[in-house]
Parts: structure tokens; sequence; C-alpha cells
């Protein structure tokens, strides 16, 4: 979520480590404080372009009204982050009112994540930060309608240390990841593919073209392992490698992802580096490998003129190849800014060009013999994709 706006790099995980840092003071534990904190990190999913971002970070009401309860109606929908959606939902609302809304360990933990956030956002180029900790300090004590007294008082008692303020200028997500929880959640593959599918939400909606292709590359890759005999774990190793494969997307700015021309030489160096930075962001997610291996290799070629990584055939496992055909299939009959939806028709000739030279020509064949039936696939897709939407309450825009 960060690579959206590298201006806005670690905002979310340095909110999560405010909010344990003032969660373990006010003697929040266990279950509780993994959900505070994963709340912290994931407190601005709903957040889905620059623009809407900065717009935040200058607490624009509406973009404020819009996040909060989205992010919330996104989160619910996943029973590990029910709680944590609760605090979402409440994290920009003053304490004065809050405290009459909920019950108060909702509220405490709610308006620990508004104060981390203003703070976060208060001290992100403020250096050295020790310099200006003590006004920083005095300014947040005076807020007394906005943050609860008890999260003022905590924060008075965390801030007599240099070493928080030294964690939070000069901060290495991965030390402060492992620091992060007490304890790890391990998810069955199920689970895994709906967060996955919540993710891919993430991804798809920073450009209006693109709002349901990683569910599509997702569903369609699933039908072709389904035909070709994978195991039911290897199914849903597809599934969450087409969820996920651009990921790396977010990364590219978004005047790239929408412009109705030809890219030029530094606009399409910049998009080929998107694999990559999926396969960076996968590899660090224990017993990722397969998925992360598939994912990253999608505009690979058989040729071994593909990208980033130029492998060849002998290279390609048979779930890369599906989820390339898948990708390909897939975006070719979705509408792009720089052309409408092909018909069937000219996605078949297509795809023959393609075979045998950067895609299966096996399962190439296989997808252009039941065209109509991928297509339908895709459509059903969009369909409960915007139906998501409207059970959030949300119309993207363009």
């Amino acid at each position: 979520m960060d690579s959206a706006a590298p201006h806005l790099v670690n905002h979310q995980l340095k909110v999560s480590y405010i909010v344990r840092m003032l969660g373990k003071k006010l003697g929040i534990g266990g279950r509780e404080l993994e959900s505070l904190v994963i709340a912290g990190a994931l407190h601005d999913i709903a957040l889905f372009t620059t623009k809407e971002k900065a717009w935040a970070f200058e607490d624009e009401p509406r973009i404020i009204e819009r996040h909060t309860r989205l992010g919330y109606r996104m989160l619910r929908e996943f029973p590990y982050l029910k709680r944590a959606a609760e605090f979402v939902l409440y994290h920009h609302t003053p304490w004065e009112e809050l405290k009459s809304e909920t019950d108060y360990n909702t509220a405490l933990a709610s308006n620990i994540i508004y104060l981390a956030d203003r703070l976060e956002v208060r001290t992100r180029d403020l250096r050295p930060i020790l310099l200006h900790s003590g006004a920083i300090l005095e300014e947040f004590q005076l807020q007394k309608s906005r943050f609860a007294p008890e999260i003022r008082e905590a924060l008075a008692e965390i801030a007599e240390k240099e070493l928080f303020w030294l964690r939070l200028e000069r901060f290495k997500k991965e030390t402060e990841l492992i620091l992060q929880l007490q304890f790890s959640t391990y998810l069955p593959c199920e689970d895994l593919s709906s967060l996955a599918s919540l993710f891919s939400v993430v991804i798809d909606l920073r450009s209006p073209f693109t709002r349901v292709h990683s569910a599509g590359v997702a569903w369609v890759a699933k039908w072709l392992g389904e035909v070709l005999g994978f195991s039911q774990n290897l199914l849903e190793n597809l599934k969450v490698a087409g969820y996920l494969h651009d990921i790396g997307k977010l990364s590219v700015p978004e005047e790239i992802l929408d412009k109705p021309g030809p890219l030029t030489p530094e606009e399409w160096a910049i998009m080929k580096a998107h694999p990559f930075v999926t396969y960076r962001i996968l590899e660090k997610i224990p017993y990722f490998e397969t998925i992360t291996a598939w994912a990253s290799s999608h505009h690979e070629r058989l040729d071994g003129k593909g990208y980033p990584a130029k492998l060849s055939a002998g290279d390609l496992s048979l779930g890369a190849r599906v989820l390339a055909v898948a990708d390909v299939t897939t975006a070719i009959l979705e509408d792009r800014p720089y052309r409408t939806g092909m018909p069937l028709t000219r996605a078949r000739d297509v795809l023959k060009n393609l075979s045998g030279k950067a895609l299966d020509s096996q399962i190439v064949k296989l997808v252009i013999e039941n065209l109509d039936h991928v297509r339908e696939i895709i459509t059903q897709v969009r369909a409960k994709r915007y139906e998501r939407f409207e059970a959030w309450g949300h119309i993207p825009e363009g």
C-alpha cells in the first residue's frame, strides 16, 4: 500500500509502531493488541489513489468520511480482521464525539490510531525529530477534545525516551515488524485466498481500467488449473497468485497506468519493473515460494523475450504458464486506456499469434476452444465485484 505513494512510504507501518507503543502502555494485550496493530497497518486501505492519500493527509472531510467507512466495510468481510475493522471505522473521530458512539474499549483503540496517524503526519518531515519532540508533545497535549486523556498521558510517558522518537525517525520496518506482535496467526488456504481477494481490490482500484483485472486472472487461472488436473492446494495457489500478480503495479504512477497512448521509454522502464516489485513484496511471506514464482513470472515468455528475468521455456513451470495465459486473455477481453475490449474473433487471432512463442500452445488452445466460457467467467467476476462495491456503498470514479 505504501508503494502507491513513495512520498508517504512507511506511513502505515509507522502508525502501527506508534499504536503498539501506546497500546502496550495502556495495558492492551493479546488478540486485542494484535487487532489494534493490524488496524494501524491497514487504516488507509480504502485510499486507492495518490490523490486520495494526499487529501486524507490534509484531513479533507469528504475523503476522511468515505475512507473510514469503506475501509471498515472491506475489512469486516474477513473473519480475522473484524475487530480491526471496528477500529478503522472510527480512526478519524475526535474523542469528544467518539466516546458516546461506541463502547469504551473500541473508542480507546480507535482514538489511539487517530493520534498515531496525526503524530506520524506531524513528524514526517521534521529532522532531527528530537529537536522538535518537546514542542510536538505539548501540541498534542493541548488537543483535549481530539484525544482521550489517558492516551495523551501514555504518549507523554513513552515520549520521555529518546528511543521512541529515534525509532520513528530511523524506521527499519523489518525490525519493527518482528517486534509488532506477540504471536502469529496462521491462515488456512481458503482464508488466504479471501485475504488475497481483498488486496486485489486495492491493486485494481488504482485505475478505472483494471477494476476487475486481478480477480479475472485469478478465476480464469483457477478454471485452467481445474481442466489441467491441478490439486486443490495448487488451485488455491493459482488463485492467490492471480489475485496478487499485479501487486507490483502499486509502485507505478497512475498517469502511466491510465495513459491512453504509447508509453515513453522512461515510462516503459518504470512499467517493466512491476513484476520484480511483485516478487520483492511476496518473497517476504513464509510458504509463498510457489505463489511468488508464478505471480512474478506473468510477463515472461517461452522464447526468452519476456521480462524482467528473461526466463525461457525450460524455466517456466506449468503454473507460471497458466497464469501468463490467464493474464493475457483477461487483459485483451477487458477495456484498457488505449483500446476497448477485443471481440472474440480478434482475441483468438491475438492468442494464436502468441501461441508457442510467448505462451504455452496447449494452454492457449484450451482457451481458444473455450473462449466463450472464459469471457463468461470474466463477466461473472465483474458482476460479483460490482455487487461487492455496491454492498460497500462504493461507486468507483471514472
